[in-house]
């Protein structure tokens, strides 16, 4: 469920405190009023959270410190809630399991450090090839064939495990697994066109990760993250298919505790940890069987883990569900100007689909 921004945290008089505050007046505004009784509406509330929690969520005061500077640089409401807009369609959207068109390019203007972070990702951007076989297999063998977050068995391994031995008996209940991304590998798909040269879907990609970099610091080029390598074995998890889907949907999330390695469960509802069985565990380790197989990053983790928190404390999970099911449902628009959030958001993703 949303939650309204808590009491500023930051030192009075600090730039950090001024840019929250605007924050705070933006959720407070007005012009909210114009926008009761409507999930379609991208209201200044929703924009006011999205922005303070950014700054709240932030994996470092780096991130934190990037995020109050595009406050900053906003001059009329208006300014501030395009900033909300773009987060949420290249960092909320980009975590989110790919539904619907893939946003184009955003006319919210950037600072010309952010640009030249962009242009640099895009001439440097390589294709990733969408089957990843390989990378399956090596997280399988690194999770000890078991999904990470309930212990299941793996149940493909199970099945082979039986043709040579009958007898044979899983340690944990088996369960189908799959690979799960962090980063998606969509990202790093669709890049050329037809014709050979880079697809709109570049330029999100590109836009996506610069603000990754910036909100995270995590360089994709740096970070071997480009191309095939989106499906390198720090990226994945081993997971039981509901369990992917809830973390693709950001509905289930890793948050880091004191322990290296070792993280709380979280989750927006009670009842996505009992949704499987054996149950989503409340606490993980993880573990490789191997060292010479690295354990899924922890910065990828964290990353993910905030924009999990900004997407539902801020209330965007729903406005973002509720646009996509209501174009669905209705793909012509109302007389009566009741669409016009609608056509506003999905006007910004007319481009070809992402897959």
């Amino acid at each position: 469920m949303p939650q309204p921004l808590p009491e500023n945290p930051h030192t009075p008089d600090s730039l950090q405190f001024h840019a929250y505050e605007r924050c705070l007046e933006l959720e407070r505004s007005a012009d909210n009023a114009n926008h009761e009784g409507s999930s379609l509406r991208f209201s200044p509330q929703m924009c006011g959270r999205i922005l303070g929690y950014m700054m709240l969520e932030a994996p470092s005061s780096i991130g934190c410190e990037n995020v109050r500077r595009e406050i900053e640089r906003c001059q009329t409401e208006e300014e501030l809630r395009n900033l909300a807009r773009f987060y949420a369609e290249f960092f909320i959207r980009l975590f989110r399991k790919a539904k619907g068109p893939t946003p184009g390019s955003s006319s919210h203007r950037s600072r010309p450090s952010f640009d030249d972070t962009q242009q640099t990702i895009k001439s440097l951007m390589e294709q990733a090839p969408k089957s990843h076989k390989a990378v399956k297999q090596l997280a399988l063998k690194r999770d000890n064939y078991r999904c990470v977050v309930t212990g299941a068995y793996d149940g493909a391994t199970f099945q082979k495990q039986q043709e040579t031995d009958p007898a044979f008996e899983p340690p944990t209940t088996p369960q189908f697994t799959q690979v799960a991304h962090i980063f998606p590998d969509s990202l790093n798909q669709d890049l050329v066109g037809s014709d050979g040269l880079p697809s709109k879907k570049a330029e999100y990609s590109a836009t996506a990760w610069a603000v990754v970099e910036r909100f995270g610091q995590v360089n994709m080029i740096t970070e071997s993250l480009n191309g095939p390598n989106i499906h390198r074995v720090e990226n994945v998890l081993t997971m039981f298919l509901v369990a992917h889907d809830l973390f693709d949907q950001l509905q289930l999330w890793f948050e880091a505790t004191d322990v290296p390695n070792t993280y709380n469960m979280r989750s927006n509802r009670e009842g996505n940890f009992r949704l499987v069985l054996p149950p989503i565990r409340r606490q993980v380790t993880l573990t490789s069987t191997n060292p010479s197989i690295p354990l899924p990053n922890s910065n990828y983790l964290k990353i993910h883990a905030a924009c999990a928190k900004v997407t539902h404390l801020s209330g965007a999970a729903e406005y973002l569900e509720t646009i996509l099911n209501e174009w669905e449902e209705r793909p012509v628009l109302a007389s009566d100007g009741g669409s016009a959030d609608m056509l506003s958001f999905l006007l910004s993703r007319a481009m070809v689909a992402a897959h």
